[in-house]
């Protein structure tokens, strides 16, 4: 008879937990909407962005007329909305170790007023724009995934 591992019950919990507290920082707080993340320009960067924005896409497609990034249902709906969170905590790791590496470089003076400038721009493009277009995306895949949820529980009772 095998023997009951006890740290494998332990794994679990911590793993819910660790899940518990990351959901506190992805679940839409109060104060976000779609409508803030557009007027932070989160519309303009789907468009342009070269891994599935609209006009990557647009140019896919024309070879290939099938091709989705999120394809239809709740199962892919849900994935999109995981995929998100990747790549949202891609962004922000980025956007920290970026942070400190300027911070450091500036300090010992390995980076002028200039060169500041600069990587703090780039660092705010490249590492923190990208968050605000995956938590708009986040918002619109829940709205999606509380719809697709709808019309699935109202065909399962019919």
């Amino acid at each position: 008879m095998a023997r009951h591992d006890p740290a494998i019950p332990t794994f679990a919990v911590r793993d819910r937990q660790r899940r518990r507290l990351l959901d506190v920082w992805f679940q839409p707080k109060r104060f976000e909407s779609e409508r803030l993340y557009q007027r932070l320009g989160a519309r303009f960067l789907k468009r342009y962005i070269p891994t599935g924005g609209d006009a990557v896409m647009h140019r896919l497609r024309r070879r290939n007329p099938h091709r989705r990034l999120v394809r239809p249902g709740l199962h892919a709906l849900r994935q999109f909305e995981r995929w998100t969170r990747l790549a949202e905590a891609v962004h922000l790791t980025g956007f920290a170790g970026f942070a400190a590496l300027t911070v450091r470089q500036f300090a010992t003076g390995a980076l002028g007023p200039v060169g500041l400038t600069v990587a703090v721009t780039l660092n705010l493009t490249l590492g923190l724009w990208p968050v605000v277009l995956q938590r708009y995306n986040r918002l619109r895949a829940y709205r999606a995934i509380d719809a697709a949820s709808r019309i699935t529980s109202k065909h399962q009772r019919t």
